[in-house]
């Protein structure tokens, strides 16, 4: 049995008790807008509760995994760049980090498989699985070293356990 729900940025198909979560932006080689941040962690959550799942797939439509942040898209709205940083609550992490960081909390093994771009936001998406495997054109960078900046998505976080 096959299970497919599609949101506006990711696919999640569950097949034989595996879960495959696809970005689906291929034409701006999967680059993250607040509708991607927002999907990504809605399916996260709704994985950490699906006690049939044995392992989750992360995956990119198209071209690339995940070129990093979409600044454009991201800045067009203040308000909605301040979604990205604002911790509700008592909660340890915001929406930007929770994006890489959710895959730490899934009970069952998280596996990236990086293509093409493999850029800032979305290396540290793949940094929160436990597992990565990637293509031989797959292109790793932290863009933030670029100003001197320190990535602050939490994926660097989960660099001590590697």
């Amino acid at each position: 049995m096959t299970d497919r729900i599609i949101l506006e940025r990711v696919r999640l198909e569950i097949k034989d008790q595996i879960a495959y979560v696809t970005l689906v932006r291929a034409s701006k080689l999967n680059a993250l807008d607040i509708a991607m941040f927002e999907a990504i962690a809605k399916v996260a959550k709704e994985l950490k509760k699906n006690k049939s799942i044995r392992a989750v797939i992360l995956s990119g439509d198209g071209d690339a995994f995940c070129s990093g942040l979409d600044i454009k898209s991201v800045l067009k709205s203040p308000v909605a760049a301040l979604k990205l940083l604002v911790k509700p609550g008592t909660k340890a992490s915001n929406l930007a980090q929770d994006v890489s960081y959710l895959w730490r909390d899934a009970p069952v093994p998280v596996i990236a498989v990086t293509h093409g771009k493999c850029w800032g936001g979305g290396f540290q998406i793949a940094l929160g699985a436990d597992f990565r495997y990637s293509t031989p054109d797959c292109e790793f960078s932290i863009m933030e070293a670029r100003w001197g900046l320190i990535p602050d998505m939490g994926g660097t976080l989960t660099l001590r356990e590697l």
